[in-house]
């Protein structure tokens, strides 16, 4: 079964029982990570994102508005479009600003940028392997959303020299690499416990737990580079003195 056949059908499931979104991590989980990337955007950038923030979240939301599954998915077979949806959201937020839009339309499309970013740190976004997955798709959703309050969340810090039109790509790739070496242990955690509902199944000691906790930090990492390339790209400045680098420090965002 293919993944595109995969996300329609759990799609129509979750549409028929009242379900969450067949292409994303949930609505709640999509906006913690958006401001938790938010406060580390450069100054000048997150006191206008706060000041904005109902169209920031606008944008996350928004970014539900695309069904087709395609735009969130970028699978191993090289089906999916989720590294073209990343990259035309950042082009048009940088756009944005440059065209001088007012910050309400800047915003939302830095929400936008977060949800497609967002996705490609999802696990069951960036692979298509295992034919189980209808039966744990959008449970694996509820249940990222579920342990969020739990997971301690970590920013890994920015890249050295990080430049977005030359690194993106590999920004991109490497979170699509990295969500595809958690994909198995998901599977595997439902087949241990019978595809049971993982809110009930899963305890903070299982792999499940895991995979949700480092996919987590690290969208909160990705974006929060992203955004303050975009900031920076697009004729912005970051003030902080010191900013912590990947590889040297890492900062915990939640006791």
């Amino acid at each position: 079964m293919t993944k595109k056949l995969c996300c329609f059908l759990v799609g129509c499931a979750a549409a028929l029982l009242g379900g969450v979104p067949a292409d994303a991590w949930t609505p709640p989980s999509q906006h913690a990570i958006a401001e938790n990337a938010a406060r580390l955007a450069p100054p000048d950038l997150y006191r206008q994102l706060a000041k904005n923030r109902v169209a920031f979240l606008q944008g996350v939301n928004d970014g539900f508005a695309e069904r087709d599954p395609a735009a969130h998915c970028k699978n191993t077979d090289g089906t999916g479009r989720l590294d073209d949806s990343i990259a035309v959201a950042v082009d048009n937020a940088i756009a944005a600003i440059n065209a001088h839009q007012p910050f309400n339309e800047v915003a939302y499309r830095l929400g936008i940028v977060s949800h497609f970013l967002a996705d490609a740190n999802n696990p069951l976004n960036a692979d298509q392997a295992d034919t189980a997955e209808p039966r744990y798709y959008a449970d694996f959703l509820s249940y990222l959303e579920h342990v969020e309050p739990r997971v301690k969340v970590v920013f890994y810090g920015f890249r050295p020299n990080f430049d977005g039109r030359r690194d993106l790509p590999s920004l991109i790739a490497e979170a699509l690499k990295r969500s595809r070496d958690f994909y198995p242990a998901v599977g595997r955690e439902y087949r241990r416990v019978r595809f049971a509902s993982g809110a009930q199944a899963f305890d903070d000691l299982s792999s499940a737990f895991g995979v949700a906790s480092l996919s987590y930090s690290h969208a909160v990492s990705d974006i929060a580079e992203v955004l303050r390339y975009i900031w920076l790209e697009a004729g912005g400045i970051d003030t902080r003195r010191k900013i912590p680098l990947r590889g040297r420090e890492a900062i915990r965002l939640s006791d």
